[in-house]
């Protein structure tokens, strides 16, 4: 269960943010009026009150001094957060689903700071919206809904964004939270179907997954599918399931690249507010 004080927690992070940001030394060149679109025009130096979303972290990695990026006026631009809810989200000591949850509630969070659209969707065999594209959501609201969701075995991932991406109006950022562990064709699709958006892909994989220490006889159940199967788990067998993941994964990365997507991969077994923050740097560099 997602609790409600992690809102809480989101204002101690922004304050963080901001605090982070202020100490920052005043650069020298004027601010000059820009649009609050995603347009990208040009950079000019950091000067404290400038919105820290638009910091440009590759910038800063080449000079180690503070830029932010500007754009031209372009207006209805809506974040939309799309967040998998099927049964094999449902896994980990550290609940993939709520830690997947959270991220995207962090940003509509940062949305809500900064006036702007978001909608926040889930999906499963089915797709559902819980809130209309808005400014100034009630995300306490959001909690209640989302802790109340049942989830459905099947990931219907390319059929689902595909049904999402009729519902697309006007230039849009997409982000999209799953484990991703379905058909690299499932993927594609989607990808195809989101052409035309700026789409980040949030893999969000447990700890367990990423490095499973198992050991010996196991029954292992698929929380999809409810089959099962018997086996032996060995080192090689350990070692021949974490190659075939991280070629899926390569994959996956490999087909948003094709479709001029943007890929992530976090782990559960991270503190959440780094993998948040990692996610949120991706999103605004």
């Amino acid at each position: 269960m997602i609790e409600i004080d992690f809102l809480d927690q989101l204002d101690q992070f922004h304050s963080a943010l901001k605090k982070n940001s202020v100490e920052i030394k005043q650069g020298e060149q004027k601010s000059e009026h820009s649009g609050q679109g995603m347009i990208f025009k040009d950079h000019k130096e950091y000067v404290p009150g400038d919105d820290i979303r638009k910091m440009d972290w590759k910038a800063y990695a080449r000079t180690k001094d503070y830029y932010v990026k500007r754009f031209q006026e372009e207006k209805n631009v809506t974040l939309h957060i799309v967040v998998d809810r099927s049964s094999s989200m449902d896994y980990g000591e550290v609940n993939k689903y709520e830690y997947a949850a959270k991220i995207g509630l962090g940003l509509a969070y940062m949305a809500n700071k900064t006036n702007d659209r978001f909608r926040y969707s889930v999906f499963s065999e089915t797709l559902t919206d819980l809130t209309a594209a808005r400014r100034n959501a009630n995300l306490g609201q959001l909690v209640d809904t989302m802790n109340s969701l049942r989830k459905t075995p099947e990931s219907q991932v390319g059929k689902c964004l595909t049904e999402y991406s009729s519902r697309i109006k006007n230039k849009s950022i997409i982000v999209i939270l799953s484990d991703f562990l379905v058909d690299i064709d499932k993927i594609d699709d989607a990808m195809t179907n989101l052409k035309g958006s700026e789409v980040l892909l949030v893999q969000t994989l447990s700890g367990e997954e990423l490095s499973p220490e198992m050991k010996g006889d196991k029954i292992l159940q698929d929380p999809e599918s409810s089959s099962t199967i018997r086996t032996y788990l060995t080192g090689k067998v350990k070692s021949k399931y974490q190659k075939r993941l991280e070629n899926h994964t390569k994959e996956i990365q490999e087909k948003a690249a094709e479709n001029g997507a943007d890929f992530i991969q976090v782990s559960t077994d991270e503190d959440f507010f780094e993998s948040f923050f990692q996610v949120w740097k991706r999103l605004n560099r």
